[in-house]
């Protein structure tokens, strides 16, 4: 941390991310001791070495009352008064509670805890049947499902591919990579750290976890027991199916070959039994709105089929068949355009004995191709998009979907017969996106096709002249909960609230794991942002839009009035759209103040306060020039700043006891030297900052565009970016992501992506870091007390159901793409944004003891 008018302490100029080697565990030389005198306790103790203590008065019931005090003891900054330099500690306590009121409900007894760790508790929501919309799926000649995902809500775009049994139950994650794999197998995801003895993944966008070279929007086309072969764009990947010896990118056609594709149409491919070949179609020279087939490049014609020898290194696909198209001047056909995204020639599927079947859109038919080239038969089916051949009967099931401007409900019919014999034996109408994605597999020895395209996966069996849908295994179960974005903990009920970054809030037991999302009135109760007050109160967000009202409700979801009778601050805050919705936090105050920070322009961002009562505050900065949309609800005194203006790469907002406010802002303090196991990481560092803490009169940064300085007096904060912290008094770096421009931004104004931090009742400041994947503890005084966490995929300690114990037994306490923390008396809870989930890590103390305060 860096103070006013102090220098960064060396051990902070290289943060060591590492778990530390075991030292050994701290104990009490001196047994803590209380005695009370004239209404005053006095609280004695001393330990062995440097350590982290805390010391809380509790009530009869064992309640916390007083979060007396907390920091680390014999470290290079003095700790956080009450505590003094030194091992020995003399501590006094008024009587009072947390709010200054007296304390109630003695007698009283003092705690003194000693070297804080954590150890891993459960993992709230991580469905292995929920990871996003599936966008492709596959299987193996076992009948092994692999389903891929990409899109998330509102862009929240995570490529995630897991492997499901024959039946749909659960088997592993491949990709991210688990950790069971050697390291020199998974070099284009991750480097080895051997000092820490971790993964450090290579992290790719600051938006969204990626650690894949493709950055995002993969599919997979074909899966084998050893490999699964995926397809970026224009070129191929080959990975084995335990997440390692990826190859790749192989083009689909080199340079020389001059390629004419327009990105909207996706190649679609199908790879003969034996691997050696790769079938590729949806490929022509096509223009935006296609009117003739003059205008289509002769070179890559409308209807051509192209195979790929993969024995031949560097071989560009070679011409294989060209469907035979109608005459134009004599039958005019329809011709393909940007937004149906097909051409003549479209879904490829490859049969036991390599003979190839593709859909024709243009002559409405499926066409069967020998191996050599040679057409052997059709079928006519109308607007065959995908295919897929049944390997014992022969028969084919068709998925229809008319190219048109717009989408309309595919339909799946079942083909039996060729030529004239051909005829359609069996129909399912199907719905939503049902349909985009699609597989054969086998259950119990007969035919089924797994259908994909949305958030879930649905099988139906070939009952002769119907389709009959399949109970599987693959049951998602819980919440249902996509995306696992923002999270705001109760200290003391020990929930968990957690936002999908758009507009559902949902809740969770922290005990139990337990959760749905939030409802009143028997209606989703939607919200962008929420934050759990001293108070118990919860301050939110609310609204199903990016911009929307500020309101205070009780946890039962009920209007909690304030004194002007509405529980409404502001019927207006101004926010966007972006991955997910870009909101920036909000926090409580002790006396039920109230921060929240927003945009006072496009892409302009301050925090503002609100008074107990529920009136704007008066704030020192932006009068003048922040000026409110009153008629869309804003009030009209909410025309200044608390702080601002603040870097619109920023996120979260905190107030401590004392009433200081702290912000998380893409900001490190001058001089800061990144730790040495990231110091050549381009990801580390342009997506970590600081956790900034202001005093209670707010604070401006200035060197931004509008900022002014109000407090010519109040201390300074000297940091990157040639800016200065007016009224700073302290910085906690190492908090990410952080989005904005630089390494990994997406190339536009995006500064959607921010980290959650949190400040609990003793000060202390917990951060999340999403390319370490770990959560760093400083004291507020800015000693580190701790940092956990490594790089896991979903499968690591995951026991899973019908497991009985974890599949993957390392690392102790897994974490990936950690953008989020909440705290209660308990534990510790970080939002696991990678694997969709929460990670619980209950406090353990090395030493701990309980005195009575009479």
């Amino acid at each position: 941390m860096l103070k006013p008018g102090r220098t960064i302490p060396s051990i902070l100029l290289a943060v060591c991310l590492a778990v530390p080697a075991m030292a050994a565990a701290p104990t009490f030389t001196d047994q803590p001791a209380a005695t009370t005198s004239g209404g005053v306790t006095t609280i004695r103790f001393a330990v062995s070495a440097s350590t982290d203590v805390e010391v809380t008065i509790l009530d009869a019931k064992g309640d916390e009352v007083r979060h007396l005090a907390a920091g680390v003891l014999g470290a290079s900054a003095d700790p956080p008064p009450p505590l003094k330099a030194g091992l020995a500690q003399t501590l006094t306590w008024d009587g009072k509670d947390d709010m200054g009121q007296a304390a109630e409900g003695g007698p009283f007894s003092v705690r003194v805890r000693a070297g804080m760790g954590v150890k891993l508790a459960r993992f709230i929501g991580g469905d292995p049947f929920v990871f996003g919309s599936i966008t492709s799926i596959a299987t193996d000649d076992d009948g092994n499902l692999y389903a891929m995902s990409n899109r998330g809500q509102t862009n929240q775009n995570i490529d995630t591919l897991r492997m499901f049994a024959p039946d749909g139950a659960y088997v592993r994650t491949i990709v991210p990579f688990p950790v069971t794999t050697s390291p020199d197998r998974v070099k284009p995801f991750a480097r080895w750290d051997a000092e820490a003895g971790c993964f450090r993944p290579i992290n790719r966008l600051q938006t969204n976890p990626s650690m894949v070279p493709w950055v995002t929007g993969a599919t997979i086309v074909s899966a084998a027991t050893s490999e699964v072969v995926l397809v970026h764009g224009t070129s191929v990947y080959r990975l084995d199916t335990d997440g390692g010896n990826l190859r790749g990118p192989m083009p689909m056609w080199s340079k020389e070959a001059k390629l004419k594709n327009p990105n909207w149409n996706i190649p679609q491919l199908a790879v003969s039994p034996d691997g050696r070949y790769i079938y590729y179609a949806n490929v022509a020279g096509t223009l935006y709105d296609t009117k003739t087939p003059d205008q289509i490049d002769a070179n890559w014609p409308n209807g051509r089929v192209y195979r790929q020898d993969t024995r031949k290194e560097g071989a560009d696909p070679q011409p294989f068949f060209d469907l035979p198209l109608p005459d134009w001047n004599k039958d005019k056909y329809w011709m393909p355009n940007a937004w149906n995204k097909r051409t003549a020639a479209n879904g490829l599927d490859v049969d036991r004995q390599g003979n190839l079947y593709v859909c024709d859109l243009v002559n409405q038919q499926v066409v069967k191709v020998s191996p050599e080239g040679k057409l052997l038969a059709t079928a006519k089916v109308p607007w065959p998009d995908y295919v897929h051949v049944n390997r014992t009967t022969g028969d084919l099931y068709v998925i229809s979907d008319q190219p048109r401007d717009g989408r309309k409900p595919n339909v799946l019919y079942k083909v039996s017969g060729w030529g004239e014999e051909a005829r359609i034996v069996a129909t399912m109408q199907l719905t939503g996106r049902t349909g985009d994605a699609s597989a054969v597999g086998t259950i119990e020895g007969k035919a089924v096709l797994w259908l994909g395209g949305g958030e879930e996966l649905v099988c139906v069996r070939d009952a002769g002249e119907t389709f009959e849908v399949v109970r599987t295994k693959f049951r998602p179960e819980g919440s249902g909960e996509q995306e696992f974005s923002r999270i705001a903990v109760d200290p003391v009920r020990e929930q968990v609230y957690l936002s999908n970054g758009v507009n559902e809030l949902y809740r969770y037991d922290g005990q139990t794991g337990a959760g749905e999302q939030l409802k009143r009135n028997g209606k989703p109760f939607q919200g962008v942002d929420l934050e759990v007050g001293y108070d118990g109160l919860l301050y939110v967000r609310t609204g199903g839009g990016y911009s929307g009202p500020l309101e205070r409700y009780t946890v039962n979801l009920e209007p909690a009035p304030l004194e002007s009778g509405t529980n409404v601050f502001s019927k207006y805050i101004y926010s966007r759209y972006g991955v997910g919705f870009c909101e920036k936090g909000l926090g409580v105050g002790p006396k039920g103040q109230v921060y929240v920070s927003f945009m006072y322009g496009w892409n302009q961002y301050l925090i503002a306060g609100f008074n107990p009562d529920g009136t704007p505050m008066k704030g020192k900065y932006l009068e003048g020039v922040f000026k409110p949309d009153t008629k869309a609800g804003a009030p009209a005194e909410l025309n200044t700043a608390v702080i601002g203006p603040i870097p619109a790469e920023s996120g979260g907002v905190r107030v401590d006891l004392q009433g200081n406010i702290y912000a998380g802002l893409r900001l490190l303090p001058k001089g800061y030297v990144p730790p040495a196991e990231f110091a050549k990481d381009p990801a580390y560092g342009s997506f970590t900052g600081s956790v900034v803490k202001f005093g209670p009169a707010g604070g401006a940064v200035l060197g931004l565009q509008d900022a002014k300085p109000a407090q010519p007096d109040a201390p300074k904060l000297e940091m990157d970016r040639k800016v200065t912290i007016e009224n700073g008094l302290a910085a906690y770096p190492g908090i990410a992501p952080f989005s904005g421009g630089g390494y990994g931004s997406n190339g536009s104004s995006c500064v959607c992506r921010v980290a959650r931090f949190e400040v609990d009742r003793f000060g202390r400041v917990f951060l999340p870091n999403c390319v370490s994947n770990t959560v760093i503890v400083y004291d507020n005084a800015g000693n580190k007390v701790l940092e956990f966490g490594q790089y896991g995929n979903f499968d690591s300690q995951l026991p899973g159901p019908g497991r009985a114990a974890s599949a993957i037994a390392t690392p102790a306490l897994p974490l990936g793409w950690p953008t989020g923390v909440g705290v209660s008396r308990k534990a510790i809870y970080v939002c696991d944004t990678l694997n969709r989930r929460v990670v619980r890590a209950d406090k353990t103390w090395a030493a701990e003891a309980t005195v009575s305060a009479k």
